[in-house]
């Protein structure tokens, strides 16, 4: 049996104490990741991330982590 570390990159999470709700994140997300309800942002479609690190840079405030190491282990039978 074989084991491979399987690195998958993508956003982790929007610290609600420290979002402004300006919205950034959502609008400059290519992959629609990050949406609004209100003014509320929050992470939709978090397999959808390509790890671009548009969001993080555009918050001004910090709120937004993007993991760039997040890895599992898969199994091959091999």
């Amino acid at each position: 049996m074989t084991l491979v570390l399987e690195v998958i990159q993508m956003i982790e999470s929007i610290d609600t104490k420290k979002c402004t709700r300006c919205g950034q994140c959502a609008e400059v997300c290519p992959m629609d990741v990050i949406r609004t309800l209100g003014d509320v942002a929050y992470i939709a479609y978090q397999q959808d991330c390509m790890t671009c690190f548009l969001c993080e840079e555009a918050c001004k405030s910090g709120a937004i982590f993007v993991s760039p190491y997040r890895g599992h282990e898969v199994v091959f039978p091999f």
